[in-house]
């Protein structure tokens, strides 16, 4: 793959998606949708479109084996490059679009562990394809019908680096993608500076082996304080 086919390539799937949003804005007018049905769903799918953007720019990235940035202007609408090597803050309420972002790069052939406070079986129902997850619970893995191995206690934390360790072994210089949701209920069951630390640690870990890292948070649960020391860190 050269540049100029990468460039070309990334300028036609942000034009495609932008088509086929108004090609579905058309079906919805001849359906029953209200017009404000109408106009939150095509404001919500407007505003993915530069992440969904970012990340598959990563995905080019890792196969050109260089940035784009030198010729590619930073989306209007996000200020993080989703490329190898890094951590992606997501801000919002819930794991949708966290979620979304790790199902679309897994289904581009990207390799994903995900650790999250959804269970194993819902997560790969989306994702519709083969990924890693494991469940952060405390419920007892004698009574649930989930392999032992997919659960995880929010305070195990040496397992859960454990296994982050070995997925970035496995994938290290292949495009691979780990999902971090479920901050605050890891923070609760331990406290903020021990997520942290964690957390600066998968940071690094994450570069050094060009994967990428994704990283859902709410301001609202946390202090500010806080926030700024997350987003400090981890941008």
């Amino acid at each position: 793959m050269n540049r100029e086919y990468a460039e070309g390539y990334l300028k036609g799937y942000e034009e495609g998606m932008r088509e086929a949003l108004e090609e579905l804005i058309a079906m919805t007018c001849r359906k029953s949708y209200t017009s404000t049905e109408i106009q939150i769903l095509a404001k919500n799918q407007r505003i993915s479109i530069p992440k969904k953007k970012a990340l598959k720019k990563g995905q080019l990235e890792l196969a050109l084996g260089s940035s784009l940035d030198a010729k590619e202007e930073q989306p209007a609408e996000s200020n993080q490059d989703a490329a190898p090597g890094k951590t992606l803050l997501i801000k919002g309420e819930g794991n949708q679009q966290a979620m979304a972002d790790f199902r679309d790069l897994v289904r581009a052939g990207w390799d994903g562990l995900c650790i999250s406070r959804t269970c194993p079986k819902d997560v790969k129902q989306f994702v519709g394809k083969d990924c890693t997850v494991l469940w952060l619970t405390k419920a007892d893995p004698m009574a649930g019908d989930q392999d032992r191995d997919e659960y995880l206690l929010p305070t195990e934390t040496a397992k859960m680096q454990t296994v982050i360790r070995n997925f970035l072994s496995k994938n290290k210089g292949k495009p691979s993608v780990i999902l971090l949701d479920g901050m605050t209920y890891i923070i609760t069951n331990t406290d903020f500076r021990s997520f942290l630390k964690i957390a600066q640690k998968l940071k690094d870990d994450v570069n050094q082996a060009r994967s990428l890292l994704l990283l859902p948070y709410e301001p609202k649960n946390l202090p500010e304080s806080e926030v700024n020391l997350l987003i400090n860190e981890m941008s």
